[in-house]
């Protein structure tokens, strides 16, 4: 079996959140750079990127770690053992967010760490259905992650939400960084979207929170609560 799962498992996460601590100037991704220290670059000018590794629970659950401290090399170095897998290096769209609590956690405060493979780890997340087909080819995909996490948006972003025919909406949260095409082939009768905050947005994406893949890598997660201050560009 690869070390690496190339599905949903990118949940989730945020790159800029610590604990439960909000940052206002980090990133976020499905998983992300790190739960600290975030700049306040904007998307254009810095790729946020973390790092992620999984493993399987007890009852088949896969528990998500983060870190966003170590370099691409540190992460490429790591040898698995057997049980474990990497996720896809991930880049984070939002530009604050925070993990109330680990999933398994009965209070929020700082999120469960632990040393795995000579690094310090964060558990932000836990997948409990994954990669499941969206539509009949399988263009989309939908991973199931339980997490309590706060994502915001400046003022003035423009925020690319998927919508499916019903009508459900789903921001996107994080990219592949190795991404090879901008935009994810989409299904009949699914769309893509992009709205302007026309102010400061902040809120908590449902728990668990569904996570939709394109074929790109793209994640898209929601659904969305109703939102104002959003308006076509």
């Amino acid at each position: 079996m690869k070390n690496t799962l190339p599905i949903l498992f990118a949940c989730i996460l945020c790159l800029g959140c610590d604990g439960a601590a909000d940052l206002p100037d980090a990133a976020q991704t499905d998983a992300g750079p790190g739960d600290a220290g975030m700049d306040d670059a904007g998307p254009e000018e810095a790729a946020r990127v973390g790092f992620e590794i999984l493993n399987f629970g007890p009852s088949g659950e896969i528990i998500v770690w983060i870190n966003s401290e170590m370099t691409q090399e540190e992460f490429d170095a790591i040898e698995l053992t057997a049980g474990w897998f990497k996720n896809q290096p991930r880049e984070g769209e939002p530009d604050r967010g925070s993990f109330a609590r680990s999933p398994d956690a009965s209070v929020d405060g700082p999120l469960t760490e632990a040393e795995h493979f000579g690094h310090t780890w964060r558990h932000n997340a836990t997948v409990i259905e994954a990669n499941t087909p969206v539509d009949a080819a399988g263009l989309l995909r939908l991973t199931r992650v339980a997490k309590f996490h706060d994502v915001g948006f400046d003022a003035g972003r423009t925020l690319t939400i998927l919508v499916s025919p019903e009508g459900e909406r789903y921001v996107r949260i994080s990219r592949d960084a190795g991404r090879t095409t901008e935009e994810p082939t989409l299904p009949t009768g699914w769309e893509l979207i992009e709205r302007v905050a026309t102010e400061e947005l902040f809120f908590r994406l449902p728990n668990p929170t569904d996570n939709i893949r394109g074929d790109n890598e793209d994640s898209f997660q929601g659904p969305l609560p109703a939102l104002d201050g959003l308006v076509a560009p």
